[in-house]
């Protein structure tokens, strides 16, 4: 597309400047921006050039963003309750079949106490979220 433009630019009466991906790099205002004051039609004028207009538009891109990441987080969520579901059911098997070692099963049962405990609170709060509109 540069290049096609440095040609047709150079071609024109009068030529116009050449472009390079460092200049379009460094343009930071769209008033700035040479090529779309040379166009046929002023583009300065048009709605999405004003500021307010621009800034509405990223903002309503950046709440379809948003509205992606709260699906994409309930998913996490249910997939976290799963997780700490069957660390559970796991760790409980295991410390039930290390009750011929009773030391090394009451110890175990010991740390996974306060492991337990975070993740009832984990828990606690995954039922909170999940009881919000739009879960």
């Amino acid at each position: 597309a540069i290049n096609r433009y440095n040609t047709q630019a150079v071609a024109l009466n009068p030529p116009r400047p050449k472009l390079s991906w460092k200049d379009i790099a460094e343009y930071s205002f769209l008033g700035e921006f040479d090529l779309l004051r040379h166009s046929h039609t002023d583009v300065r004028e048009q709605d999405w050039t004003k500021p307010a207009h621009r800034e509405a538009t990223t903002k309503y891109f950046k709440l379809l963003r948003a509205q992606e990441e709260v699906s994409r987080l309930n998913v996490e969520i249910c997939r976290l309750r799963t997780f700490i579901h069957d660390g559970e059911t796991e760790t409980r098997k295991v410390i039930e079949g290390l009750q011929s070692s009773h030391l090394l099963a009451s110890e175990l049962q010991r740390q996974w106490r306060s492991h337990s405990a975070i993740n009832a609170f984990h828990i606690f709060h995954l039922n909170q979220i999940e009881a919000l509109p739009g879960f």
